[in-house]
């Protein structure tokens, strides 16, 4: 029997075992190039992010919400903003990560506890079976919860990052249209002004000659009294 034991504890927990359940069941999720890369493209972006910041500033309160911005602190400083969506990214980066080695740390437990649950089940005693698998069934259904919670601990960050961008793009496309109006109307004015300009040039002128007509006859008109 403890032979036997011996053989299916090795069987399950071999590295050729391991190798092929592991390459079955992330068959369906081998690309992982494409979960791998926003990673380094995302830090890439905050960088350019944290470079933009550093230019003109300008406030993308106009027209806000009725209730005010759930996400965005800073709206009157655009490059706050900015600034808010870098050290978000980087809050839910560094909680991935942390999480993440949580949850590398607890399942490396599991194939201990699964080797102790096939050497209770190859145990010819009922009672032995009935005391002691549920503690270990238990234990990696409890390391299996602590993942969860791990994990949606890591989503949930990254979730308050999404909504934070897409709050400030529908900020920053209502302060575009806000500052377009505006710039549509000093456009009109700086043409009004101009031809307001070219009227005030033209009657600048016109009396010019006007003024220079009349002095002209006046001196004429001079001259043939004196020669009266």
């Amino acid at each position: 029997m403890a032979g036997a034991i011996a053989r299916t504890t090795q069987d399950l927990t071999s590295a050729a075992d391991m190798r092929n359940t592991t390459q079955m069941l992330m068959q369906p999720n081998a690309n992982w190039e494409e979960y791998l890369a926003p990673g380094p493209i995302s830090v890439a972006i905050m960088g350019e992010l944290v470079f933009i910041s550093s230019n003109t500033d300008f406030s993308i309160n106009k027209n806000p919400p009725k209730d005010g911005f759930k996400y965005i602190k800073y709206p009157e400083s655009f490059r706050a903003c900015l600034m808010q969506v870098c050290n978000l990214g980087w809050h839910a980066f560094n909680t991935a990560h942390k999480n993440m080695d949580q949850i590398r740390i607890h399942t490396a437990n599991v194939p201990g506890f699964m080797k102790s649950a096939v050497k209770i089940l190859f145990q010819n005693n009922d009672e032995i079976v009935k005391s002691l698998l549920p503690n270990m069934l238990e234990s990696i259904s409890r390391i299996a919860d602590q993942c969860v919670v791990l994990a949606d601990g890591a989503e949930k960050q990254y979730a308050d990052v999404i909504c934070l961008i897409q709050e400030l793009l529908e900020a920053c496309i209502n302060a575009e249209y806000f500052y377009g109006e505006k710039l549509e109307e000093i456009k009109m004015k700086i043409q009004e002004n101009k031809l307001k300009e070219q009227t005030a040039k033209e009657i600048t002128e016109r009396s010019k000659k006007t003024f220079e007509t009349l002095s002209k006859e006046m001196e004429e008109a001079q001259n043939q009294y004196k020669m009266q």
